[in-house]
């Protein structure tokens, strides 16, 4: 999904979520990055230092996957929205991400970019 205020990224093992992974473990590892707060036991947002950031846990069927705040005890996907803008550093979420996604030894991409090519695999900070 491409949008002018938010950028959307995946933290996955790969572009078809053919992998799961305990959530608990995920949990901990982005709670560990010092950059996040759990909200509840699917959701994060951003600690009071890191720019806006919403991170949701989910086990995605086909693509989709439902909102909600049941605990899942085993995720394929990491839905991350972020602020984007002018003021807004990309590096410094990409940076957090990428040590997130290295610690689960999955992947990062962005969902779609300015030029319209989606799901494009991030490997190092751009």
């Amino acid at each position: 999904m491409w949008s002018d205020r938010y950028n959307y990224y995946n933290i996955k093992s790969d572009r078809e979520n053919a992998k799961e992974i305990e959530a608990d473990r995920v949990i901990i590892v982005l709670l560990q990055t010092g950059n996040f707060v759990q909200k509840n036991q699917q959701n994060l947002s951003n600690a009071e230092h890191f720019p806006w950031v919403e991170i949701t846990l989910v086990e995605a069927k086909d693509g989709n996957f439902p909102s909600s705040t049941k605990k899942t005890d085993f995720i394929n996907l990491i839905a991350i929205v972020c602020a984007k803008g002018k003021n807004i550093d990309q590096q410094l979420y990409i940076k957090t991400f990428l040590k997130v996604a290295e610690k689960l030894n999955w992947r990062l991409y962005l969902e779609a970019d300015d030029k319209g090519n989606e799901n494009i695999k991030i490997s190092h900070i751009l």
